[in-house]
């Protein structure tokens, strides 16, 4: 696996790439018009660089909650699940990430996800998983999530599909940007926080007799869940099947080799 810049250079990139792309359009159309009206075609072209500027701006910002839009979602209550709280302090002390926001989803089924931008992020993590696994596959789950969010890939992905879905152009930016064995190199980033494979691995093999599937998840969510969240197998052709949806049977083998 070839190393990669930092993700959240790379968001940072895109993010800013976005911008110039969307003023420079402005400065082009306020252009043309400056050879008919030139005060007019430059207010035009300040007016759209400001607007384009606000927009990307609001939509970054409300990149999170646009992937929870249709999920309901229970904020995790202090106290409530111990267990994992005190897991969670100790790994985002250990990982450097503050302040996750939780949020447990009603499902019988294992599963979870991590969306990020610049402000923070947000763990989501299905009721079965939360009060289901032990405390070492809790820990290696929760490790992989946090790795996510230390390594910028949640913020990156996050980023993506909320500008382009995850179809299409979304797909093959989300690819290329996550690089190949995304989800080998997330399970790599626990390891390296928890420092116990048998961990993470005891919790897939748990997440997959219980089940990952999860009714009703959006697609647009569908890259970022730890396992598969649906029955329907990505299209073999799909850049993300090397990526950011691969098998758990085949991470666990991955894991054993350690």
């Amino acid at each position: 696996m070839q190393a990669q810049q930092s993700l959240d250079q790379s968001a940072s990139k895109l993010e800013h790439n976005t911008l110039f792309l969307g003023v420079l359009v402005a400065v082009l159309l306020g252009g043309l018009l400056m050879l008919l009206q030139p005060v007019l075609g430059a207010i035009v072209a300040l007016v759209l660089s400001v607007l384009w500027i606000l927009l990307l701006r609001a939509k970054m910002a409300a990149s999170m909650n646009e992937l929870l839009t249709g999920l309901e979602l229970e904020p995790l209550v202090d106290g409530s699940h111990p267990q994992l709280e005190n897991l969670l302090e100790g790994l985002c002390a250990t990982s450097g990430v503050t302040n996750p926001s939780v949020y447990l989803l009603k499902s019988s089924s294992m599963n979870a996800f991590v969306t990020a931008n610049k402000s923070g992020c947000s763990l989501i993590l299905t009721t079965a998983l939360a009060t289901g696994l032990g405390r070492l596959e809790l820990e290696g789950v929760l490790a992989n999530l946090l790795g996510r969010v230390r390594d910028g890939s949640a913020r990156y992905a996050t980023m993506v599909i909320s500008m382009f879905g995850v179809s299409g152009l979304g797909a093959r930016k989300l690819a290329a940007g996550l690089g190949e064995q995304r989800s080998v190199r997330s399970d790599m980033a626990a390891i390296d926080l928890t420092r116990y494979p048998p961990g993470l691995i005891a919790a897939f093999l748990h997440m997959q007799q219980v089940g990952t599937t999860v009714e009703g998840a959006p697609a647009n969510t569908l890259p970022l869940w730890l396992a598969p969240a649906t029955e329907t197998a990505p299209e073999e052709n799909s850049p993300l099947v090397e990526t950011s949806m691969q098998p758990l049977t085949y991470r666990i083998a991955v894991l054993q080799e350690l």
